[in-house]
């Protein structure tokens, strides 16, 4: 029997007694479960609780009762194995008694003690199930393998004695039993290990996932659950339950997010959030009486760490066992070589061999356990860390108040929170000197859910290193002293130089990246305005410049990219130095000082262990640097989450239904944990923030009340307050509001018709329209059931109806982000059809007539707001149709610059003087009582026009995908268009032309040819250094006169002193190709998108674009240069190697280079293609996600008016699955691939051990030297591959860029010869036979229109939806181009010019106003041409500042007019500006331009009436000269033009004098004007002139 056989039997002893342990440990825990109930109660009332009872569960079982039988057997066989064993040793132990060998009979007992309690565990566990089932093949794997692992090590073992340290007794038992032991311990083992711990499972995909992607997927199988849940022990550690995902992405053309396995219950998004939320209530850091700063991010941090305790725990146990056992490898390594020198002749080889096989298992064992702990940080860890933090922020905007949007940047058109206070101006938060924590940008806010979030979840990485390093320095330095002695401390205290070095980068390194965060937001933020405002700049012709602009602030966030690759390189030059100097200063010391002869068995294993060393001292600096950045982070969210919240809503039950103001004072909500006190008085705000002074407003339940008022006066933020979205500084209001999850609670289920109203839920139409890209349909239902006979009357009183017949796909067509395929009035109906449709008793309207034509306007008023659906509900309507809803409101509120003008009911308000002020001159006619009977007549007249909103009317909201298609109403349904379309993604390999794109842009030949040589040189250097060790650790073995050692150590320096510098030299060259490329290709891309032409950006949502512009960038920018470089450094390492080991080893090696060089590829090959795969998912499913981050802050107050908070939660959770999965899968890829590739490199370091101990020829140097690089392939091909794959992620990026920097363009800028500087002159225009479609498979929209118009013409154009206005206004820009026909101005025809020349040189003022941030002076005038003098006066001609000189308002005036400071701040979108304003604004723009031809479409829309007409008269007197052609809605304007123009279907059907057209009874102008009632009708013939 083999030696050692009484420790192995201790050994075993005591391993049965941990397991025991273990199991007891275990129960007592069971024990211990349920204790948090009380929590549980608390967390209850919870309306954020959106977890459902099986989001709990992993999966059900699929075929349950086969899988437990086989396992039954399994478990069974098992037992069987452990009798037989326990048989033999009892067989042996009563041998032993016989012969009375007294050490062996304690030998022997120990075994069978060890043997049956395996047995009894193997016996307990035949009936087990589930979790029981699993700890038990757990203990069954562990303790076979014990047993078999010493009996096998004891096996192999030589006989001659290396080390006396037994009481070794011969033992007289025959051998053949104690090998049957062994064979049985090992097929047990087998068996056990691949027994799985768990039956496979099934979670039905439609409980985690969308319908959209359900739809999709290509490949269904019942066991749709991650198979971790159930695999057994040897799966767990190859993690081969991953092959399934990495054969499916090799074998499928292309993966689907469906085709994954489903994550296990405890990593999807529901469970996390749900214990995060309760760790933020339940944790709070405290240290005695020490609590840390909010905003610190150290509690945040703190509640973290406490969530995933577990997890943690684990991380650092398996990192300290693997630092212990980093090492072995090293010394296995250090025994070969030196057995190699004690027997060069190879006589014995018994000790060689044992030490091959323990080089091998020692690597392979290392590594297996190393990748558990890779796994636990990088999937686990990291993926709850980013889950856990996306859901509380996300949880935290629904409840936070929505600063941004009276302060900034925003990333969808920032919704619902203009208001009309003009002077609700921001928090100045455009100002340059703003704390950028402030949040006050929606663009930040969304960058803390994307980046900041990705930074801090990236620490899981680094966490072990904590643990690892420290403990791998103390065993690296312990085993250094033996090899070296005293030398090694000399050597080490070196690297104690390198740490100040450290600290110091490590300080440059974060403020470097701080810097390039900022210009990376601000460049962000500038790209989702220009995308925001694209068609303001392309009628504009401003791309040029606006491209200009952001090159600038990218050339700005290059500058600190190129700080911090300068940083990164100079800190790999230290840490590439640092173990070379520590190896020359100890090699120094130990031979040229201690004159010790250093042989190869010593220089090769220090070299190797200095290696490693260098990886732990390496890691450490780089993880501090991550733990700083994740602090800024963690900071950052945790100053967020602490943000003002709105006020808590309680349940409807105790909500009183009174809505009521007492001496209230309201302000803009202004974020005030920042030292303001929560009671700051009116005179404690900023100047700059509009008030509402003392109201006292008492509303009537289930009426009509009207709020008027002139532009700016505060209506918007009186409604704003009853939402309790504004902050209330004194004073009392109330008003009911709706419960965060009223939406989710009504979902499902449908009630009957009396019961549908529910008291004191609220609903609210903003001023402009929050609609979600989806269908109209489903934004009208807004979740709730649909119920056919309400849905149908609610479209019929909104005035929809005709709409859905022009829409091709009627109400299931699908809105494009923002709704910018519906014209203004079909979006605010939309928004308004939602609050009817809703279950809400209390609605709150913005001005929602304002966007419609007096047709429609009477229509919604009539119908709707006085109509059937609205009876019993209360309505608060804020309008400036005062003369049209007046007579039917019964509480009427006038509001004058932020106090009451008057309230009171309609008759009292018609004999005050404040009506006059707020309508037409000559209107004011209380005797007209809007006669029913003049509008029936009309509508006999004008059966069409009921609705006839200018449909596809605005410039800027038309957009040339709302096709119209008013004639052929197909009948058969088709599928629905989709309009935005899906986001593709490549399919398959990184195709050749995007490398060339790459590697043209970094550089010409010359940089290829540097890069090649630099290269190179780097990659020889290391056969130097170590071939130069060869013949100097050679030299004390084989030749007789050495030289001294100074000699040897000299040289060596050289060498190593110019590796470094080669090295270094490669990364500078990389890097600045590097730079040079992102530059490239940022300006390509921006030129692409800039001028892509208009159809393109309707049909690409804006979140698509911001993900290339930003994630996609930063991808190129950072890891882009860093995984090429890599990439072709390991390649070049990894052949040297071969090439290397090949030259030493002969024909044996270059056997096993072929045979391995085969495995490699093949695996390899299989990952890169599913990894890409991954990769793309993970940035397709990306964009959702950051568009639901979108949609929510920009409807933020919406939603929660709505009480829609709890259902918009769940689906971010969806979202958040989606987008984690193959986030999961790319990881769990990634492993599978270590795993296999470490157990081959672990076989190539043994081979070449087990060839250099075959092959006589070769000495202990030469083996020395082949070892020290077998063991360097490791990492390189490792890394090789995943760099490898991580350079074609990166590249994908750049298949993205380029997919976008190669859209069709627009017509050429300029066309020579351009016309001549001063066109247009007159601006005469001419239409001859114009035929217009948008796109080649589109009906036409424009039928052979020909008119003249006279040069200083006015014209007024009228039709109704659809009637092809705004096309028309939209063909004078070449928006789109004619099929047939020519427009010609002053003569010229403008197809036959450039497009900046036409644009440039015709202005129109869209019905959508566009403006940028910044101050008041850069919106009015972009470009700095103009003088304030000249800004002012445009701004009085718009009556946006008082006429003449009025002396100007005292500072300490509340309310002051912002218009008069031009350096008043503009926030993204101009949200601090009520949507009349921004309009204005955009007219003074116009103004100042003086285009001899203007287009006006819809231009005032919402001013209210008597700023209309002063207005009016601006234009006559401005544009005297110019021709005009005026798109409107209010018949007053445009009645006393010179003509007007009456589109229907797309041709003219009238045009004349507004005055011929009214004495014509028959006309259909005539019909237009008498359907505005009798007084009305009266006054416009009047201004008309017709007696």
């Amino acid at each position: 029997m083999p030696q050692y056989q009484l420790e192995v039997a201790i050994v075993l002893a005591v391993s049965a007694a941990c397991s025991l342990t273990v199991f007891l440990l275990s129960r007592s825990e069971e024990g211990k479960v349920h204790l948090p109930s009380e929590i549980e109660e608390e967390l209850e009332r919870d309306p954020f609780d959106v977890t459902k009872p099986e989001d709990f569960v992993d999966g059900t079982p699929v075929n349950g009762e086969d899988f437990w039988h086989t396992m039954w057997l399994r478990k069974l066989a098992v037992s069987v194995l452990l009798v037989a064993i326990v048989m033999i040793q009892c067989a042996c132990l009563g041998w032993v008694i016989i012969e009375d060998e007294g050490t062996n009979i304690v030998v022997h007992t120990l075994h069978i003690a060890f043997a049956l309690y395996t047995l009894a565990v193997a016996a307990r566990s035949v009936g087990q199930q589930d979790g029981d089932h699993a700890t038990s093949m757990i203990h069954l794997s562990a303790l076979p393998f014990v047993a078999s692992a010493l009996l096998f090590t004891t096996a192999i073992l030589p006989s001659t004695r290396l080390v006396d340290i037994t009481s070794y007794e011969p033992s007289s038992v025959p051998l053949g039993l104690w090998y049957a032991t062994l064979a049985l311990y090992i097929a047990s083992l087998v068996l056990a290990a691949t027994t799985p711990c768990g039956p496979p499972l099934h979670f039905p995909p439609e409980q985690i996932y969308s319908d959209k992607i359900i739809a999709k997927m290509t490949n269904r199988y019942e066991d749709n659950v991650c198979g971790i849940t159930g695999a057994s022990v040897w799966d767990t550690l190859l993690f081969s339950y991953t092959t399934k995902v990495v054969m499916l992405g090799n074998t499928a053309e292309s993966l689907e997010i469906g085709d994954l396995p489903i994550v296990p219950a405890n990593m999807r998004a529901t469970t996390l959030f749900k214990n995060m939320r309760g760790a933020v209530r339940r944790y709070h850091l405290r240290v005695r009486s020490w609590r840390p700063r909010p905003g610190s991010g150290w509690e945040l941090g703190y509640r973290i760490f406490r969530v995933n305790t577990r997890d943690v725990t684990i991380v650092v146990l398996l990192a300290t066992i693997v630092a212990g056992l980093f090492y072995t490898p090293h010394y296995f390594l250090q025994r070969v070589v030196r057995y190699l020198e004690m027997d060069p002749e190879r006589k014995d080889r018994g000790w060689g061999w044992a030490y091959c096989c323990g080089l091998f298992f020692a690597n392979a064992i290392t590594q297996l356990i190393s990748g558990q702990l890779w796994s636990l940080s990088t999937t686990t860890l990291q993926v709850s860390f980013k889950v856990q933090l996306n859901s509380i922020l996300y949880a935290k905007t629904l409840v936070r108040k929505d600063i941004a949007s009276s302060s900034g940047p925003a990333p969808e058109e920032s919704a619902a929170e203009n208001g009309a206070a003009a002077s609700a101006n921001a928090e100045s938060g455009v100002s340059e000197a703003k704390d950028e924590d402030d949040f006050s940008s929606k663009a930040q806010i969304m960058t803390l859910m994307t980046t900041d979030v990705d930074r801090v979840s990236e620490f899981a990485w680094h966490l072990f290193t904590l643990f690892d390093s420290p403990v791998e320095l103390i065993i690296g330095t312990i085993f250094l002293y033996s090899l070296l002695g005293v030398s090694c401390f000399i050597g080490l205290a070196v690297t104690c130089l390198f740490l100040p070095l450290n600290h110091f980068a490590s300080k440059i390194v974060v403020s470097a990246q701080d810097n390039l965060m900022k210009a990376r937001d601000e460049r962000v933020s500038l790209m989702n305005e220009i995308l925001g405002g694209i068609r303001m700049l392309k009628f504009m012709a401003w791309e040029r410049s606006f491209e200009a602009r952001v090159m600038k602030v990218r050339a700005k966030e290059l500058k600190y990219q190129r700080l911090n690759y300068h940083i990164e390189v100079i800190f790999n030059a230290i840490w590439g130095a640092s173990p070379i100097v520590v190896a020359l200063v100890s090699f120094w010391h130990f031979a040229v000082v201690r004159g010790q002869v250093l042989t190869p068995s010593i220089a090769f294993t220090s070299i190797s262990v200095f290696n490693e060393l260098k990886f732990a001292l390496n890691a450490l600096p780089e993880t501090f640097i991550n733990i700083l950045q994740s602090m800024v982070s963690l900071r950052r969210i945790e100053k967020y989450l602490h943000g003002a919240e709105v006020a808590t809503v309680e349940p409807l039950s105790r909500q009183s239904q009174a809505i009521a103001l007492q001496n209230a004072t309201i302000t803009w909500p202004q974020d005030r944990i920042r030292g303001a006190s929560a009671t700051s008085s009116a005179a404690s705000t900023p100047k700059q923030k509009f008030v509402l002074l003392d109201l006292s407003i008492d509303f009537p339940v289930g009426e009509l009340s009207l709020v008027c008022g002139k532009l700016g006066s505060g209506k918007s933020l009186l409604l704003l307050a009853l939402l309790g979205e504004a902050d209330v500084l004194a004073g009392q209001l109330t008003c009911p509001r709706s419960p965060p999850d009223a939406i989710a609670s009504f979902a499902g289920k449908v009630v009957p018709e009396d019961e549908w109203v529910v008291q004191g839920v609220c609903a609210y139409v903003p001023q402009s329209a929050w609609l979600r890209n989806a269908s109209i349909r489903e934004n009208i239902l807004f979740d709730l059931p649909y119920i056919e006979e309400r849905y149908q009357k609610t479209l019929e009183v909104c005035a929809l109806v005709s709409d859905f017949k022009i829409l091709e796909d009627g109400d299931m067509s699908e809105i494009g982000e923002r709704g910018v395929n519906l014209s203004g009035g079909q979006k605010a109906r939309v928004s308004l059809a939602r609050a009817v449709y809703s279950r809400a008793s209390v609605l709150l309207m913005d001005d929602v007539l304002s966007a419609v034509d007096a047709h429609t306007a009477h229509h919604l008023y009539n119908e709707c707001l006085k109509g059937d659906l609205m009876r019993g509900r209360t309505v608060i309507l804020v309008s400036h149709h005062v003369q049209l809803c007046a007579p039917g409101a019964s509480y009427i509120v006038a509001l004058d610059n932020g106090r009451v003008a008057f309230q009171g009911d309609r008759d009292t308000f018609r004999s005050s003087g404040v009506l006059n002020t707020l309508v037409q001159s000559g209107a004011a006619d209380t005797s007209d009582e809007q006669e029913e009977t003049a509008v029936a007549d009309v509508e006999d007249l004008l059966p069409e026009k009921e609705s006839s909103d200018t449909g596809g009317h605005s410039s800027e909201t038309t957009s040339t995908a709302a096709a119209s298609e008013p004639e052929a109403k197909p009948e058969q349904r088709k599928a629905p268009r989709k309009l935005i379309e899906e986001e593709t993604r490549a399919v398959g390999r990184i195709s050749t032309d995007i490398w060339t794109t790459y590697i043209n842009a970094c550089g010409g030949y010359m940089y290829w040819s540097m890069f090649g040589v630099a290269l190179l040189l780097a990659a020889i250097s290391p056969v130097a250094e170590n071939g130069w060790l060869r013949i100097w650790t050679g030299s004390a073995l084989e030749s007789a006169e050495p030289r001294p050692p100074s000699f040897y150590i000299s040289i060596y320096a050289a060498i190593t002193g110019a590796g470094v510098i080669l090295q270094t030299i490669r990364w500078v060259v990389i890097y600045h190709g590097g730079i040079h490329a992102s530059t490239v290709l940022y300006k390509r891309l921006l030129e692409g998108v800039l001028f892509a032409n208009i159809r393109f950006h309707d049909t690409v949502s804006r979140g698509r674009l911001l993900n290339r512009f930003g994630k996609d960038f930063e991808g190129v920018d950072s890891n882009l240069p860093d995984n090429f470089g890599r990439s072709v450094a390991y390649t070049l390492s990894a052949a040297t190697t071969f090439v290397t080991i090949t030259y030493i080893g002969g024909f044996p090696f270059l056997l096993a280079a072929v045979i391995f060089g085969s495995l490699y590829y093949s695996v390899g090959k299989v990952y890169g293609q599913t990894s890409r795969d991954m990769r793309r998912l993970d940035s397709v499913t990306r964009s959702p996600l950051y568009s639901i981050y979108g949609e929510t802050i920009a409807g933020v107050t919406v939603l929660r008016a709505f009480g829609a908070s709890t259902k918009f939660m769940r689906d971010m959770l969806r979202c958040v699955d989606t987008n984690t999965n193959p986030y999961y899968w790319m990881w769990g890829v990634n492993r599978w691939l270590s795993a296999r590739f470490n157990l081959l490199s672990s076989a190539v370091v043994g081979v070449t051990a087990f060839v250099c101990i075959l092959t006589p020829g070769i000495s202990a140097s030469l083996a020395g030297m082949a070892l020290a690089f077998s063991s360097t392939i490791l990492n390189d091909l490792l890394f090789l591959v995943r760099r490898f794959v991580g350079l074609e992620q990166s590249m994908v990026a750049v298949e993205r860029i380029k997919e976008f920097s190669e859209l069709p363009r627009e017509p050429p800028e300029f066309v020579e010869p351009r016309p001549p500087a001063s066109w247009p002159e007159k601006g005469a225009i001419e239409c001859e036979s114009l035929v217009i479609r948008y796109a080649p498979d589109l009906p036409d929209v424009l039928h052979n229109l020909n008119f003249t118009i006279a040069p200083g013409e006015k014209i007024g154009v009228l039709g109704r939806t659809g009637s092809g206005k705004s096309t028309l206004a939209l063909s004078f820009f070449r928006f789109v181009e004619p099929v047939e026909g020519r427009i010609l101005v002053d003569g010229l025809d403008i197809a036959a010019m450039g497009l900046t020349d036409l644009r440039s040189k015709l202005t129109i003022i869209p019905q959508d106003p566009t403006i940028l941030s910044g101050t008041l002076r850069s919106t009015l005038d972009v470009f700095s041409e103009y003088e304030d003098a000249e800004l002012y006066e445009a701004l009085r001609r718009v009556h946006l500042i008082p006429a003449s000189d009025v002396p100007s308002e005292d500072p300490a005036t509340v309310n002051a007019n912002v218009f008069r400071d031009l350096d008043s701040p503009v926030s993204e979108g101009g949200d601090n500006f009520s949507t009349g304003e921004k309009q204005l604004l955009c007219m003074a723009r116009a103004i100042l331009k003086r285009s001899k031809v203007l287009v006006m479409d819809e231009a005032t829309a919402s001013v209210d009436y008597a700023t209309d007409e002063l207005i009016g008269k601006t234009i006559r007197q401005e544009f005297a000269e110019s021709t005009i052609l005026t798109i409107a809605h209010r018949l007053r304007t445009v009645i006393d033009y010179d003509r007007v123009m009456l589109l229907e279907q797309g041709r003219i059907a009238e045009l004349d004098k507004p005055a011929v057209l009214l004495a014509d009874s028959s006309s259909k102008f005539h019909g237009l004007c008498k359907a505005t009632g009798k007084s009305e009708f009266a006054m416009l013939k009047k201004l008309a002139g017709v007696p």
